[in-house]
């Protein structure tokens, strides 16, 4: 079997593991499947947040077919993410029960909810920290009800960031995790979703007034509803992400949609189209459902136009998703990224984008001498914290041989090509957005026109 049959073979074994094509593989042929595969290599790419699933899919295999040696590792993660999940579920009490003493309500969003609603098991389902949604305007506050729980910001973030509750840009909220002293634990406290404003033309409260209350197996808390659950997977996936999270977010939106049978997949269209993000949506949707089985109805897709050079975005996702699958996110990923710049004039900004320059306001107003060490102190250790973060990723990459020439310039041109078709997309969105204000605004002095004239009629 030469290497690309191999990666077809290590492929097809994954995808079936995970729900797809399942029932159209008898005994006989998955048997076959599981021993062409070269298990180290199957193992080295393949991402280990699946672990536990392919854990699970091989559990039936066990009484007649005999355990390759590195089917432990698949096992030992699944103990583990039990572990590590029963202790994220107890933070997530406390940080709950802290909250609400403060008067602050909370939502829990996706791995967490996913964990204990949607995956045969708990232990299925890893997670890397906890996401909390707060009310607009109750994020710092909430931040600081963490704090005396003992939960801080990692050095690094201090110290590259300095303001964790500044914004990215005027759409994008700057959500660094809070690490629990001494602890695994990680929380992330946002007041905005992927799926609301001001990225999409749905107001947070809304998403606030549809919450419901869910059993995290003896912990109920509030959050999304289903619908607003399914847009927020979507969106997360797609238009935060670009796709570079492998394919986990779509192993969850198998699960979601199996969760349940009444999916108004009309009303899910018509709210794609009216919020901007049909094309996101038909794409994560359709990728859901070719790769890992998401029961999504060809009634869905039907409903919606079809997204501008889609035979040119489909391959494009699907080469992000499986480059993070095998392991290529690993690659640090500021080389690609500059060299997939337009121009050296864009590439230059994004270089100085990236260092972590001292801003203005944070110098003082020491002069002569005493500034000058003071500037020289602060990006010291600036320098220091940005090498401690970066030096280890930059070997591990070069260790494991994807620090190289030909991949960086792989990667570049992956990202290249993908930043041109989502930026499409995005403009679309913008568009979308813009004219559904449009719409909204010139709706309004007519409204208004009209109860005048009622009120005169009436008189």
């Amino acid at each position: 079997m030469n290497m690309e049959e191999q990666r077809g073979a290590e492929r097809k074994l994954l995808l079936a593991l995970l729900g797809r094509q399942t029932e159209a593989l008898d005994n006989r042929a998955m048997v076959l499947l599981l021993r062409q595969v070269n298990w180290p290599n199957f193992l080295n790419t393949t991402s280990g947040d699946l672990y536990p699933c392919v854990a699970f899919g091989l559990e039936p295999y066990l009484s007649f077919l005999e355990a390759s040696p590195e089917w432990e590792r698949l096992f030992k993660a699944r103990r583990l993410t039990a572990v590590h999940n029963l202790l994220l579920r107890q933070e997530l009490r406390k940080t709950f029960e802290a909250l609400q003493q403060s008067g602050i309500p909370a939502l829990a969003l996706k791995g967490v909810v996913m964990a204990y609603t949607t995956y045969p098991d708990p232990s299925l389902r890893p997670m890397a920290d906890l996401d909390l949604l707060v009310p607009p305007g109750k994020r710092a506050e909430a931040v600081l009800i963490l704090q005396t729980l003992g939960y801080e910001y990692p050095e690094d973030v201090l110290t590259m960031h300095r303001d964790p509750n500044r914004c990215l840009s005027q759409v994008k909220e700057f959500a660094p995790p809070l690490r629990l002293r001494a602890s695994p634990v990680l929380v992330e406290v946002h007041s905005q979703l992927e799926c609301s404003e001001p990225l999409f033309p749905m107001s947070i409260e809304e998403y606030w007034s549809r919450s419901i209350l869910v059993d995290l197996k003896g912990l109920t808390v509030r959050t999304l509803c289903p619908e607003d659950f399914l847009f927020h997977l979507c969106l997360h996936q797609s238009s935060w992400h670009r796709f570079n999270k492998g394919l986990l977010p779509l192993v969850d939106l198998k699960l979601l949609l199996d969760s349940r049978t009444d999916w108004n997949w009309a009303g899910i269209a018509e709210r794609s189209m009216r919020c901007g993000c049909a094309t996101w949506m038909y794409l994560t949707l359709e990728l859901a459902r070719d790769l890992v089985g998401a029961p999504v109805p060809d009634s869905f897709f039907q409903a919606l136009p079809r997204p501008r050079d889609l035979l040119l975005l489909q391959p494009v996702a699907e080469e992000q998703i499986w480059s993070a699958q095998c392991g290529q996110s690993v690659t640090p990923g500021f080389l690609p990224s500059l060299l997939a710049e337009g121009s050296w004039r864009s590439r230059a900004r994004a270089f100085v984008n990236y260092i972590p320059l001292l801003r203005h306001a944070e110098l003082g107003s020491k002069p002569g001498v005493a500034g000058l060490f003071r500037r020289a102190r602060l990006s010291l250790r600036l320098l220091t914290a940005a090498l401690r973060s970066k030096i280890p990723r930059y070997f591990y990459a070069w260790k494991s041989g994807r620090l190289n020439l030909r991949t960086i310039r792989q990667n570049a041109a992956r990202l290249r090509s993908s930043n041109i078709l989502f930026e499409q997309i995005d403009q679309e969105t913008s568009c979308a957005h813009q004219n559904s204000l449009a719409e909204s605004t010139s709706r309004a002095p007519s409204e208004d026109a009209g109860n005048h004239e009622r009120q005169i009629r009436t008189g």
